[in-house]
């Protein structure tokens, strides 16, 4: 068996019951196209590929993509040996939505779902294990000290389900900390947004100062006439702190912002 290489992050499952537990809440069934990241030693991969249609399995290691190669030869197999951050999602998709089944990387879970969030039109459901400290930040309500930017920016368009905590004796070698599966569901209902870059630039700016008031943080964005037009028509309460707006609230103020900006 191949030895953890420490700069890739990776804690490889060693359960197979946590692995169909993993795939059997994910819904996989035969006529699904499955993305799995990072698969390792292929324990998930193995439960995958009794399950689905087709499955493209993202692996950087070269020396675990020649073990999968050995061990995993199926024609519903489709490896790859890459870096899924540098990966072109679209390179991979047929047209058809595809679910994503996997044990993550605990160092590329971040920069991870931002990826997918910027490509989440190809995604019919997302399945992962992850740190569970990050699973926490990315289901927090608004008012927790948990919310920040990654949780408004994914439950914007997903609903986010956090299903069950995995132990850490369940992996090779054992992490110092708990994981836990969570499930993304694309919504249908996002709301109307007018300026997609500023919502963006907007939840950065405000948690980069998370502690000082919105009022503080806003003055970027308008110049000074329009900044106060902004304070004397919205009835949000702009002593508020970020963490204290829900993701609507974000919403409809970066589109307030917008219409203030255009002079409508």
């Amino acid at each position: 068996m191949i030895l953890k290489k420490k700069s890739l992050g990776q804690h490889f499952l060693i359960d197979e019951n946590i692995a169909r537990k993993i795939v059997r809440i994910a819904a996989v069934n035969q006529d699904d196209v499955v993305w799995e990241i990072g698969p390792g030693s292929g324990v998930l991969t193995k439960i995958l590929l009794e399950k689905c249609r087709k499955l493209y399995a993202f692996e950087i290691d070269k020396e675990w993509f020649q073990y999968l190669e050995s061990h995993y030869v199926n024609p519903k197999l489709n490896l790859i040996n890459s870096d899924i951050l540098q990966v072109d999602f679209n390179k991979y998709f047929d047209n058809e939505k595809v679910k994503i089944v996997a044990n993550l990387p605990y160092q590329i879970t971040s920069p991870l779902l931002f990826k997918i969030l910027e490509n989440r039109n190809l995604f019919s459901r997302i399945t992962v294990m992850i740190q569970d400290e990050v699973a926490d930040r990315i289901c927090a309500p608004s008012g927790n000290k948990e919310y920040g930017k990654l949780s408004i920016k994914l439950q914007l368009y997903f609903r986010i389900r956090k299903e069950f905590i995995v132990p850490p004796h369940v992996f090779r070698p054992q992490p110092k900390v708990r994981s836990a599966v969570v499930q993304l569901f694309p919504k249908q209902d996002v709301p109307e947004i007018l300026n997609h870059k500023q919502l963006w630039d907007l939840i950065d700016e405000v948690f980069n100062h998370r502690r000082k008031m919105l009022r503080v943080s806003l003055k970027l964005f308008l110049a000074k006439n329009k900044y106060e037009q902004l304070l004397d028509t919205s009835a949000l309460d702009f002593t508020r702190r970020p963490e204290a707006l829900s993701v609507q609230e974000f919403v409809e103020l970066s589109n307030t912002i917008e219409t203030i900006k255009k002079g409508a």
